[in-house]
């Protein structure tokens, strides 16, 4: 599934098609050490299309995506998290993945997409996997880096 450039432009200024996303270069690199107190960071797999067994997830009046009743990457499948950007200069959260977190997102169905969440509120609705890695794109720094301190606490302290 590819959510629509209208959809992302009129519900989420966040969703924008990743399929131009080659090249990405890192701006700020911080590995997660996964304290407790640290947000959760979930990714489930989405449709705009009603899907039997995923809930439906209304970002507006206009519009429902169907999510996926568990998330296919958690905290766990998580090795670095990184603030990047394109040569494009959109923003986005890169996530490194440990085996388990890449074999899983292989099985995913390419109809798919996917919906992000941090501390269980909705971050992105785009996203892309490139290797071991999976990125999803974001409104702007300022958002980037309040993700960040949410997921890697000790970020705040700089």
């Amino acid at each position: 599934m590819k959510i629509s450039r209208k959809l992302g432009l009129v519900i989420l200024p966040l969703a924008v098609a990743l399929a131009g996303c080659e090249t990405v270069k890192k701006t700020e690199t911080t590995e997660t050490a996964a304290p407790a107190q640290a947000a959760s960071v979930d990714v489930y797999t989405a449709s705009d299309k009603v899907i039997k067994g995923f809930r439906p997830f209304k970002l507006s009046e206009q519009q429902t995506i169907y999510v996926s009743p568990t998330p296919v990457i958690t905290r766990e499948n998580l090795t670095t998290i990184n603030h990047v950007r394109d040569n494009q200069g959109r923003t986005f959260i890169k996530l490194g993945l440990n085996p388990a977190g890449v074999d899983a997102l292989s099985k995913v169905n390419k109809q798919y997409g996917y919906a992000t969440t941090i501390g269980g509120q909705l971050a992105s609705i785009t996203g892309v996997k490139q290797g071991s890695d999976f990125l999803f794109m974001v409104r702007d720094d300022a958002t980037a880096d309040s993700i960040m301190k949410a997921v890697v606490p000790q970020q705040a302290a700089k």
